[in-house]
């Protein structure tokens, strides 16, 4: 059985607050759930993203990049990742909770540390409630175990 330190039972508490007051907003404006990653500096600090979906492909933001840039924004790119929390809307549990894209992995490599923490964590909304059934907890290097590293040919 997985357990959550202190700081992640924090970040995933955080969450599921900001889940149901962001999801409540959204649906008063006539949208629907998305995936919110939430993200826990060195610092202390908690930092929001949502995914930002476009009708072209390229133009989407995924939630850990939005929270992540939220991070560099309000305290530097000297800040590091030290746990994320991944929510996905599900319409039912399913055996897996959603991870970052590849794409989100090497970013929170690199503004992370081997050992950053990601908690998946699955929300059913019904009828204005939301409830949270299941949540996994994986490194960031179980998860992106050969990072992008690039290699600088010397001539």
């Amino acid at each position: 059985m997985q357990t959550l330190t202190p700081d992640e039972q924090k970040l995933v508490d955080h969450a599921k607050k900001a889940v149901v007051k962001y999801n409540q907003m959204r649906h008063a404006k006539g949208s629907i759930d998305t995936l919110y990653s939430f993200i826990l500096s060195d610092s202390g600090q908690i930092h929001d993203g949502a995914c930002l979906e476009a009708n072209i492909s390229h133009a989407n933001v995924c939630g850990e990049r939005h929270a992540i840039a939220n991070m560099v924004m309000q305290e530097s790119y000297a800040a590091k990742v030290k746990c994320v929390v991944v929510a996905d809307p599900a319409p039912e549990g399913l055996e897996r909770c959603t991870m970052p894209c590849g794409t989100c992995r090497h970013l929170i490599w690199e503004h992370g540390s081997p050992d950053t923490t990601v908690i998946g964590l699955q929300y059913i909304g019904k009828d204005g409630v939301w409830t949270f059934p299941k949540w996994e907890k994986h490194t960031i290097k179980e998860l992106y175990p050969y990072p992008y590293e690039p290699v600088v040919w010397d001539k």
